[in-house]
């Protein structure tokens, strides 16, 4: 691999060139002395770019989970992405945990940099908030499984202490509907989501991912792209795909805490599920 390491890439790893050509060879496609035409380079950077947009759905494929948080507004409805009540490069699809925080006097979270150690700053991680010399209290909040349940509350203009949450993944802007509504400034919503993995790829951008990322990649392309070369998929560059998103798995699988639904226990929860317990308020 040619200047995989280079210092255009600098601390980003391998070149999109270096990978997609890499992918090419194992299909035979630039390989014993030939060279990649400018077409399969092409090709080969459409199926990355594809490729990344498919991980990004998976969250045992993303090395990153962010927290990230915005101060209420008394509204019902909050925008999730470009220019919304929090404004993120890219709406998340879906939320994995979400937070509220009362601020008590502790000032709004800020965003921060990511440690130099690391690699670049297109990771994004933010400040906790904690610390600031106060002790703000954070609340969970239990999420609202589907739209429809969300339909089936009698109260949805209740304004009280916040529980529960629904995010809608609508695009371009997700949906974030809080309830009971939170009073306006003194929370402050956190929403914890899969950080976007890079996008729309030029091939001389670095890949900016850890290390075991490369060989999974490379691997994969190869597979994709191996049908538009009229070639049956091969067992050996399958199996390596394998091996390296088992690497991946194994290395960013969290598994939650086994947490039990809010219908079945109402008494330590009186406070919701649609037609049910709302009905008694």
């Amino acid at each position: 691999m040619s200047e995989s390491l280079n210092e255009e890439s600098g601390d980003q790893g391998c070149l999109v060139s270096d990978l997609i050509s890499m992918a090419l060879r194992q299909i035979g496609v630039g390989a014993m002395g030939t060279t990649a035409s400018a077409a399969d380079l092409a090709d080969g950077l459409m199926h990355l770019n594809m490729l990344l947009a498919q991980w990004q759905r998976k969250r045992w494929l993303v090395p990153n989970l962010v927290d990230r948080a915005f101060v209420s507004t008394g509204k019902s409805v909050y925008f999730v992405g470009p220019g919304g009540d929090l404004d993120i490069p890219v709406r998340p699809s879906q939320i994995n945990a979400a937070y509220i925080r009362l601020l008590n006097g502790a000032p709004p979270s800020t965003e921060g940099e990511f440690a130099s150690t690391d690699f670049s700053a297109d990771f994004d991680v933010g400040s906790d908030g904690l610390n600031s010399g106060v002790q703000p209290i954070d609340y969970a909040l239990e999420q609202i499984p589907s739209y429809e349940d969300y339909a089936g509350l009698g109260l949805k203009a209740l304004r009280s202490w916040p529980s529960y949450f629904h995010y809608n993944p609508a695009f371009p802007l997700g949906e974030l509907r809080p309830w009971p509504i939170p009073a306006a400034t003194i929370w402050e919503i956190h929403l914890v989501y899969a950080e976007p993995l890079p996008a729309a790829l030029k091939p001389t951008d670095g890949i900016n991912l850890p290390p075991e990322y490369w060989d999974a990649i490379m691997w994969s392309l190869a597979s994709r792209m191996a049908p538009s070369y009229g070639q049956p998929p091969d067992q050996t560059i399958v199996a390596a795909m394998k091996s390296a998103l088992a690497t991946i798995r194994s290395a960013n699988t969290q598994v939650p805490t086994l947490g039990m639904p809010s219908i079945l226990t109402p008494i330590n929860s009186p406070f919701y599920w649609p037609g049910l317990e709302i009905q008694r308020l």
